[in-house]
């Protein structure tokens, strides 16, 4: 038997990050993750994220960012244009504010980066391909028994499991969700022509289509979201087709497209937990929540979320008052819900206003496009969301 304080169900990016930060806090910690852990290899770039500043303020702090921007791609120009309209804007750092707008990180290699420095942390264990057989709370700890027979005892339980949530499903908290009626098609491609460390989106009338730059200065990682019958179509298109139809989808902004590796393709739904706390029990990332990646702000939101709950418990531990407290829950939930729910609602309205085929409203988002790239006062406000310097952070991820 285990008697620890936290324990974390999930060994993604955002439960190792959240292990780490608890771990500098002095706090016992367990990651409990029923798939393997993370072995060293050469990233694919099949799945990729989009890291802002905020996220990589986070990564430094923990010692592990290094690592990952050595294997990702940093970008200093960010274009969007609506493919049926004039509209387009661009986006550039201008000093004083740092020249890379985001980076290109294989999930994976991030997830590796992490659980590297994880391993060198002795009040943090672990437990990979471990099967939960029970999760009981009480008012005093929370237990959780493992298929080895191993039982966990804490004063705080975290479920950081991604979307299809055991420690959710097993707590019953309801879940609100809506399927986007899209797919997203994935792949690495080589371009004829230079990505130039642009990052470049491009709203079609099926989907957005998002074309993000890797090491190599000619190979991008797709990620092209398209209504489900348009996603089964170009599925179903041989390699020279495909590259043929995502070449004119592209406009041609990169001359020639070509697959580098294989395509695959991922159901795109909306999820919401309508609750995040459970007595001592308190949700995650993609376990709370999951949005469309048409801003590739998913693993951002995630990482937000575990350093928030963290600087809470911290306090808690500084102020020498017991780890569990039912108030900072609450806090610690209303913070996330509301940072999340704008994410949501921002994320709906570019959906639904850029697949709408009404002129008037093809007309009006050209012009707003245009007039957003003319302001300045508008464009910077949508470069600190793009950044990740906007909304409510944590202390660790502020400018």
């Amino acid at each position: 038997m285990q008697n620890l304080d936290v324990t974390i169900v999930g060994a993604g990016s955002a439960g190792l990050t959240l292990a780490l930060l608890l771990a500098e806090q002095g706090l016992k910690v367990a990651l409990v993750e029923k798939g393997a852990e993370p072995l060293p290899a050469n990233p694919a770039y099949l799945r990729v994220s989009a890291l802002n500043p905020a996220s990589q303020r986070v990564l430094a702090h923990l010692g592990v960012w290094d690592g990952i921007a050595a294997q990702a791609a940093a970008y200093q120009q960010m274009q969007v244009w609506d493919a049926d309209s004039f509209g387009r804007i661009h986006f550039a750092a201008e000093p004083p504010q740092p020249a890379d707008l985001g980076w290109i990180c294989d999930n994976e290699a991030i997830r590796q980066q992490l659980y590297q420095k994880v391993q060198q942390q002795p009040a943090i264990r672990c437990y990979f391909a471990a099967q939960i057989q029970q999760l009981v709370q009480s008012e005093r700890e929370v237990l959780l028994q493992l298929s080895s027979g191993e039982i966990l005892l804490s004063e705080l339980l975290v479920g950081a499991d991604g979307v299809n949530s055991y420690v959710r499903q097993q707590l019953q908290l309801p879940l609100t969700h809506w399927d986007y009626q899209q797919d997203a098609i994935v792949a690495v491609i080589h371009c004829d022509e230079p990505h130039q460390a642009t990052a470049r989106q491009v709203f079609l009338p099926t989907g957005p289509l998002a074309l993000l730059p890797l090491p190599d200065p000619k190979h991008c990682s797709i990620v092209w979201s398209a209504e489900t019958s348009r996603a089964s179509e170009l599925m179903a298109l041989d390699d020279a087709a495909f590259a043929r139809a995502l070449t004119a989808a592209s406009q041609s902004v990169l001359g020639c497209l070509t697959l580098a590796t294989a395509r695959s393709v991922h159901p795109l739904r909306m999820r919401y937990a309508s609750d995040w706390v459970r007595g001592r029990v308190v949700l995650v990332a993609d376990a709370a929540h999951s949005i469309h990646p048409l801003a590739g702000q998913g693993m951002n939101l995630g990482l937000m979320d575990v350093t928030a709950l963290a600087e809470l418990l911290g306090k808690q531990q500084q102020a020498g008052k017991p780890l569990f407290a039912p108030r900072v829950l609450q806090a610690y939930q209303r913070w996330r819900k509301a940072e999340a729910q704008s994410m949501i609602a921002a994320m709906e309205v570019f959906k639904r206003g850029f697949s709408n085929e009404q002129p008037a409203l093809k007309f009006l988002r050209g012009a707003g496009l245009l007039l957003a790239d003319k302001l300045p006062f508008v464009k910077q406000q949508l470069m600190a969301q793009a950044l990740g310097n906007s909304g409510d952070l944590p202390a660790l991820a502020k400018p």
